[in-house]
């Protein structure tokens, strides 16, 4: 048996452990990939971990955050609409139950936009996702991964959506990250 010392393998460029979640517009969804082995060579067989910053947009927007106590007690929603606690699920990431420290800029992951489900298309909806996003970003302003976050909320009700853009910008004031995401709607009818 012969045994091998690999004396150079801790002084090479250690890959980037953190994968991407990559988002699919058309399908509304986010999901894993294979990492490109010309694009990443020492991360041959991994995931896909490029665009740490569009991770942590999508899993800051698309968590589901835990309701808050109020609308867990049957209150209704912002704008007297029915909250979408239909099964009583408050929803939350599991981990914010072990370790959140604020000291360090963190806060429970997620947005509240889940809320909103059931919620009819109107233009105070559009403010209230606009709210929920800007809310859900602020752990990257207060860990500085950004200098400045905008989130504007379009409702299309031709085609039964509400579209979000968001942007991000560096300190020198030019954006580093753009997105574009678009949340279809069940519209409520009037009765």
């Amino acid at each position: 048996m012969q045994i091998f010392i690999r004396v150079n393998e801790g002084c090479a460029e250690q890959p980037l452990l953190l994968w991407d979640s990559v988002w699919d517009a058309q399908a509304g969804e986010a999901d894993w990939a294979l990492a490109d082995p010309v694009a990443e060579p020492l991360n041959k067989g991994g995931l896909q971990a490029t665009s740490q910053l569009e991770t942590a947009v999508v899993l800051c927007l698309f968590t589901d955050k835990r309701a808050p106590e109020e609308l867990r007690n049957g209150a209704p929603g912002p704008g007297g609409f029915p909250p979408r606690l239909d099964d009583g699920d408050p929803r939350g990431w599991w981990g914010d139950g072990i370790d959140v420290r604020a000291d360090d800029g963190e806060a429970e992951l997620g947005s509240h936009l889940w809320l909103l489900e059931r919620a009819p298309l109107t233009e105070e909806v559009g403010r209230l996702a606009e709210f929920y996003a800007r809310e859900a970003l602020d752990p990257l302003l207060a860990q500085q991964a950004c200098a400045r976050i905008e989130v504007a909320a379009t409702v299309n009700e031709i085609r039964g959506r509400l579209e979000l853009d968001v942007d991000l910008y560096g300190r020198d004031g030019t954006v580093i990250y753009a997105g574009r995401f678009s949340v279809y709607w069940r519209r409520i009818e009037a009765a």
